[in-house]
């Protein structure tokens, strides 16, 4: 696998859609309504996404790199990765992780009306359950 982006330095979040979760294990840490995702992480961006000879990428648009040099999407996208990847053991809901991935949209500066788009996709097209939601009866 191939993957677009790899994290140099260690990143960590805080945010109220992390409040009351705990979780540990070698790449995602959350607690006291933080993440931390180690610096070595790495993960795809947005999906889908596929690498072409050249070295370039035919999918879902990153954005035009900010003044950091990174596409609006970077932390996003490697957050809602990082809760993707463990879904099932995280005790975050998908509408958390959703939202999260929104809002974290908008902190980029990407506009109201396209962070809605990619935050409906992620809707659709991501984990169908994490493990904060309620399970169905057996």
């Amino acid at each position: 696998m191939t993957w677009r982006y790899r994290l140099d330095t260690a990143y960590t979040l805080k945010s109220p859609h992390l409040a009351g979760i705990c979780f540990c294990n070698e790449w995602l840490r959350i607690g006291d309504g933080a993440l931390t995702i180690p610096a070595g992480y790495a993960w795809d961006g947005c999906s889908p996404a596929w690498r072409v000879p050249g070295g370039l990428w035919l999918g879902t648009p990153d954005g035009p790199p900010g003044i950091d040099g990174r596409p609006p999407t970077f932390y996003p996208s490697l957050v809602h990765d990082a809760l993707c990847q463990f879904a099932a053991d995280v005790p975050v809901t998908r509408a958390a992780t959703v939202a999260l991935f929104h809002d974290m949209l908008r902190a980029a500066g990407m506009p109201a009306w396209c962070a809605a788009l990619y935050a409906a996709a992620v809707r659709a097209f991501g984990p169908a359950a994490f493990g904060g939601d309620p399970h169905p009866a057996a």
